[in-house]
């Protein structure tokens, strides 16, 4: 039985190292949203009031976020559009190996109180009243 304990800790280990490793691995970052957006200036004769056929202008790009309890809105020009998806995928992927690492780390102080309470002689564990 104590094979099992020791082989579930050092796998809890190992999957927090490589959490650790990936993180490491994470360039710039960004938190938010990317949505492309069009509009409509509505000026007489321009093609965005035909009645027929209208077509707005666009895609306009918009980031947003809330940082420090401030929400936030910007404009992104398209040649930097690519690089801001990146920036977000590497946040994405930084909140979910971090939530990853705070999981496993819970998993692995819980196995080491359950392993110390065994290991506890007696003597040493006192009735709850």
């Amino acid at each position: 039985m104590w094979y099992k304990k020791t082989m579930r800790k050092e796998q809890l280990e190992a999957q927090i190292e490589k959490a650790k490793a990936e993180l490491l691995k994470l360039g710039p970052m960004r938190p938010g949203s990317l949505s492309q957006q069009y509009s409509a200036c509505q000026k007489p004769g321009c093609k965005c009031v035909d009645p027929v056929h209208p077509q707005k202008h666009g895609p306009f790009y918009q980031l947003s976020y809330t940082h420090g309890g401030k929400s936030t809105t910007q404009f992104v020009r398209p040649p930097f559009v690519p690089e801001v998806r990146k920036q977000l995928a590497a946040y994405k992927k930084f909140k979910a190996l971090t939530q990853q690492w705070v999981t496993l780390a819970l998993e692995l102080c819980k196995l080491e109180m359950q392993e110390a309470r065994s290991a506890a002689s007696p003597s040493e564990r006192t009735p709850r009243s």
